[in-house]
């Protein structure tokens, strides 16, 4: 017999969770740095580190309970990340120096797609034990 979803338990539950202070962090430090004048490219680059820092440690021991090589799924972690900062910085460019948006809305719609991409690559090829997440 199955046992029942706990929902608070529910990895993709505490991934949200987690998510949200991650991308706090990243808001507070992008608006903060924008406020006092950096480009908001380089604001968005220094976000991304104090949000994957945090991120690496609360999906590693609070969303996917790893127990795998910390080395290795930190390098596999950062380079993920890396990809999607990519993505994020040329979609910020486009969406402000493009088409005109304000540069948080654009950071609020880019967001919502770098969520999705890293809870897939986290979950699918960076905290499993053989093919499969620890949960």
């Amino acid at each position: 017999m199955k046992k029942p979803l706990n929902l608070l338990n529910s990895q993709f539950i505490r991934y949200i969770i987690t998510g949200g202070i991650t991308t706090g962090i990243n808001y507070v430090i992008f608006i903060l740095l924008t406020v006092c004048g950096l480009h908001y490219l380089t604001a968005n680059s220094f976000a991304w580190v104090g949000a994957v820092i945090f991120a690496f440690y609360a999906n590693r021991n609070m969303v996917f309970h790893s127990d795998g090589n910390v080395g290795k799924e930190l390098i596999q972690f950062v380079s993920v990340r890396l990809l999607t900062l990519l993505a994020e910085n040329i979609l910020l460019f486009v969406m402000i120096e493009w088409m005109g948006f304000l540069q948080i809305f654009s950071k609020v719609g880019v967001s919502i797609i770098t969520v999705i991409l890293n809870y897939i690559a986290c979950k699918y090829s960076i905290f499993k034990e053989r093919g499969v997440s620890h949960e």
